[in-house]
């Protein structure tokens, strides 16, 4: 049986009393602040561990941490250590860090209230592996917790609860007692300081988004935001019915629909989802073959444990729908063109004219993945080269979908073909804008910690979003399947960003759908587009046109790109050896470029 060992750590001690005073609690209320560590080291970082601090913050996962507790004594190998502190302040986060330049991953991680878990490896929901300040990257050797549960009060509660209103209705708001609610009717987030206070019914007579948090004066932070978008009978437009068939980050445009009626729209959607699937895995999940599939099987077990809806039910709310989306990632492309022409085949059977998408995600922080590595064959170019920065990632995973999506069409010509939600080239351009400093308020290198949950996976990094990323990625799916430029329609629900970068965002996913032709918005000109203009540090080729907002495509091996071959550009081409670099420039309402070369 493992033992408990005890240790003594300096750390924040605060006066009880003071703390009393400073929050006005009586003295028959505690609040569950975070007083006990319980860690076990991995083998062999023991002695590393001397000096490991415990920290705790109230301005968010990334900043504005102090010092709870430093570790003085090398712990026991292979056992749990038990470490309590004087503390008496509510944290909403905290992380446990190995001392400065120690490498070594962390254990398994505990955080106690006395005797009340706050949080633990287990307790998935409030995990995280903090990110390196400043750089594109996770610091494994830390761990760190959102308490949320304890630090702040619990949500906000409406009443009607949400949907369709027939007339207009006074919304009623209610949360815990002695709790203050604020609520917004712009898509931000309120706060302490923004927002208008809740002291009577909303009275909503025309579509109307509400976002309201509580506020405890016993609490460190306010509760999670709730946000309701009221539609009322005879204001609403219609909107689309869309399946979507995936994993998590087909799961990351889940609150999709709620963009679309911020805008008006009533939009329905239903997700057919599991986790980390491969859309072939979907698709034995869908016909029972998973059985006989161990991944699959494996996955759709994890699922069924989460509660997920099996196909059947899945399959019996799906009536007639206006588009499916589908999740490449398999680079077995064979087997993924297979899968995809069976979901397809099959939505066909309830709905004969629905609109195929190939939905392009980004990859992981660690990109590896074979776009990446220049082994996925193209039809459009007689070479691919392995991608060194996330911009090339990012057109390389493009180029994968396109291939997928050349294969494909010919074997569904029986409906329409399938086009392609360039979500990839979104991501890689605000990363490219956050890194050069050309988004306001943001500062470079926070590009993971602003649009990603930093939740590790072995051997690749974060790859799902937070929802200031969502944001970004739905308003691709909005812009694309919508027709329409969403800024001025859409509201920011739930994101962190300011109104300029909101702009900023929705400018973003529009231009890039807009100038993708495969979206079917782009539009022939007659007035050529400025040519490429290349330039060079001897590591990263850059491009630039005397035409604002052009478009590039551009190619490494010599073959002569167009407006639709070769890779898209996203700000950054490495300079490799063997690469014949020639570039085209575009625009959505001009014609193209002549083709150069450096």
């Amino acid at each position: 049986m493992k033992t408990n060992s005890t240790h003594s750590l300096g750390g924040l001690s605060l006066l009880v009393s003071l703390w009393l005073c400073t929050f006005g609690l009586g003295a028959d209320k505690v609040l569950p602040a975070c007083n006990r560590l319980r860690f076990e080291p991995l083998p062999g970082t023991e002695r590393a561990m001397v000096g490991a601090k415990l920290e705790g913050s109230n301005t968010s996962r990334t900043e504005g941490y102090v010092t709870l507790a430093t570790l003085q004594e090398t712990p026991a190998p292979k056992t749990w250590t038990d470490v309590k502190f004087d503390n008496a302040k509510l944290y909403r986060w905290v992380r446990f860090s190995m001392p400065a330049g120690v490498t070594s991953k962390m254990g398994k991680v505990e955080v106690y209230a006395g005797e009340r878990l706050l949080a633990g490896n287990e307790n998935k929901g409030a995990l995280f592996t903090p990110f390196v300040e400043g750089k594109d990257g996770v610091n494994e050797s830390a761990i760190g917790f959102d308490l949320f549960a304890t630090a702040t009060p619990g949500r906000p509660a409406f009443t009607p609860a949400g949907g369709d209103l027939d007339q207009p209705t006074d919304v009623k708001l209610s949360g815990p007692r002695e709790a203050v609610i604020r609520y917004t009717l712009d898509g931000s987030t309120p706060t302490a300081e923004h927002g208008e206070t809740y002291t009577k019914p909303i009275h909503v007579d025309k579509n109307t988004t509400i976002t309201a948090v509580t506020i405890d004066p016993d609490r460190v932070a306010p509760s999670l935001a709730v946000t309701v978008t009221y539609l009322v009978k005879g204001q609403s437009k219609p909107g689309l019915f869309t399946a979507h068939v995936g994993n998590s980050l087909t799961g990351t445009c889940g609150g999709f629909w709620r963009y679309a009626r911020t805008a008006g729209y009533a939009h329905r959607q239903e997700s057919f989802l599991r986790p980390g699937a491969l859309t072939r895995e979907n698709w034995a999940v869908a016909t029972g073959d998973y059985k006989n599939d161990k991944l699959a099987n494996a996955k759709e077990t994890q699922a069924l444990k989460r509660g997920t809806p099996s196909w059947d039910d899945y399959w019996a709310k799906v009536g007639k729908v206006d588009l499916i989306t589908l999740q490449p990632r398999d680079y077995d492309l064979d087997k993924e063109i297979a899968a995809e022409i069976s979901f397809i085949r099959k939505f066909r059977e309830k709905s004969p004219e629905l609109q195929p998408w190939l939905y392009c995600e980004w990859v992981e922080m660690k990109r590896a993945r074979p776009s990446d590595q220049g082994t996925v064959p193209s039809y459009q170019m007689k070479k691919t080269f392995p991608a060194l920065t996330w911009e090339e990632s990012m057109s390389a995973m493009l180029l994968y979908v396109e291939e997928l999506q050349h294969r494909l069409n010919p074997q569904i010509a029986d409906g329409k073909p399938a086009h392609i939600i360039p979500s990839a080239l979104a991501m890689g351009w605000i990363k490219n804008m956050i890194d050069h400093n050309q988004v306001p308020g943001v500062k470079p290198g926070s590009f993971y910690p602003l649009l990603f949950n930093d939740q590790v996976h072995p051997a690749s990094g974060p790859i799902h979003n937070s929802a200031n990323g969502a944001y970004l990625v739905d308003l691709t799916w909005y812009s694309a399947f919508y027709r329409e430029a969403p800024e001025g329609k859409t509201l920011p629900i739930e994101t962190t960003f300011t109104p300029e970068q909101a702009r900023l965002i929705e400018r973003l996913a529009w231009d890039v759908v807009k100038n993708y032709p495969d979206c079917g918005l782009y539009e022939e000109g007659k007035e050529a587009c400025g040519k490429p203009q290349f330039s060079s540090d001897g590591k990263i080729i850059t491009l630039k046109s005397s035409t604002p907002g052009a478009w590039f495509r551009y190619t490494l091996d010599g073959t002569t790109p167009t407006r639709t071959r070769g890779y898209v550009y996203c700000g950054a081409i490495s300079v490799q050896p063997g690469i014949q670099v020639q570039a085209v420039a575009y625009k959505s309402g001009m014609a193209d470029s002549a083709v150069t070369a450096p």
